[in-house]
């Protein structure tokens, strides 16, 4: 075990601050230092997850797209590791994996009891796309050196056992430590506005309703059952449903032949716009198939905002009894429903069961988490 006092921590990032794992990768460097630990991180830049450009706080090692990256970043991350010395190399995501081998040769060159620690969010995909020779690839090179990790921490009890199933029981074990609600940011307004002055709010982003908003913050990818947005959108012409995160071509192209007028996109939206995003909303809407925690939801409920989520993997371990869960998950009458539900004024979330739930996801909690998983090691 390595002493807790004066610990170093280099933190390893490949996304920007306005996505979940730049935000989490923030918030682990933050609860550390907070407890004592030295943190530092390191962000592996590139134009797609990175397209205002660099950071201005923590190291950065560059790359034209994380398969350069590949080649690219082993051996400046190598350097700093030898700069460094770190006590441990915490990686944020498994599509890092392929960093593991030569984060653990150099750190234990210049630290015998040096650790590599990777953070498990899902097995999504290594499992989802089994018949992609992308994704094969993805596997094979960059997520399999995963297993090559000192010690693993995760998300949730769904993703500890589906990642044993995966990537086998690892010798060390693993911790789940969640992930957090930072709620000093993702918090209440003072005061709720009426609806029509929060409908005014969405009016400046060119998003027009005179009835409600249902939000949705999620990547485009099959397993976050956009479709049923989409076809709950269809159901609710006269509800304004709005959606954060990066739109595929391909999903375009499907949502442009619905010939839906109120559905509206957004990416790369920074945390305080986002923010008043949840907070304006009337109602939160995530029909997600597979999650490995699903934190926008409770980033919803932090914000005062009702949710409706599918009653599947971790939004079920995390969220039942909390809000209105809908299976199968492609109901979309049954989302439309409770959507009405919520604009009729009905109290949909169960306020004290949020409360606790959200309690036990505070920047404390997790950090409390975290530090036991680190100092463990």
């Amino acid at each position: 075990m390595i002493p807790m006092k004066n610990m170093k921590v280099l933190i390893v990032c490949d996304k920007n601050s306005c996505t979940s794992f730049g935000r989490l990768t923030l918030d682990i460097s933050s609860c550390l230092k907070n407890r004592g630990f030295e943190t530092q991180v390191v962000w592996l830049v590139t134009p797609k997850y990175f397209p205002q450009g660099a950071p201005e706080v923590g190291h950065c090692i560059f790359a034209s797209s994380l398969y350069a990256g590949f080649l690219k970043f082993r051996s400046p991350l190598k350097k700093l590791i030898a700069k460094q010395q770190p006590d441990l190399v915490f990686f944020i995501r498994p599509e890092l994996g392929f960093l593991i081998p030569a984060a653990k040769s150099v750190a234990k060159k210049f630290n015998a009891g040096a650790k590599t620690v990777m953070m498990v969010h899902d097995t999504f995909a290594e499992t989802l796309y089994t018949k992609s020779f992308k994704f094969k690839l993805i596997n094979k090179f960059f997520i399999d050196p995963t297993k090559k990790a000192d010690a693993f921490v995760y998300n949730s009890n769904y993703t500890k056992q589906e990642s044993e199933k995966y990537f086998g029981v690892p010798n060390c074990g693993g911790y789940v430590i969640g992930c957090p609600v930072d709620q000093a940011l993702f918090c209440k307004p003072d005061s709720v506005l009426p609806r029509a002055e929060r409908l005014k709010f969405f009016e400046q982003f060119g998003v027009h309703s005179d009835n409600a908003v249902c939000l949705n913050v999620s990547l485009d990818e099959p397993r976050k059952n956009l479709d049923t947005f989409f076809k709950t959108a269809a159901l609710r012409p006269e509800v304004a449903f709005v959606r954060v995160g990066r739109l595929r071509e391909e999903t375009a192209s499907r949502l442009e032949a619905m010939h839906l007028n109120n559905v509206y996109h957004f990416e790369n939206l920074p945390a305080e716009t986002l923010v008043e995003f949840y907070r304006n909303a009337d109602i939160f809407m995530y029909p997600s198939l597979l999650e490995g925690f699903g934190l926008p939801p409770l980033e919803a409920l932090a914000c005062g905002t009702p949710a409706v989520c599918s009653g599947t993997s971790a939004l079920k371990e995390n969220l039942q009894g909390v809000i209105p869960l809908v299976e199968p998950a492609d109901d979309a009458n049954e989302y439309a429903r409770v959507i009405d539900r919520a604009l009729a004024a009905e109290q949909v979330t169960n306020e004290s069961a949020a409360l606790e739930l959200l309690q036990k996801f505070s920047l404390e909690a997790f950090a409390n988490r975290l530090q036991l998983a680190m100092a463990s090691l």
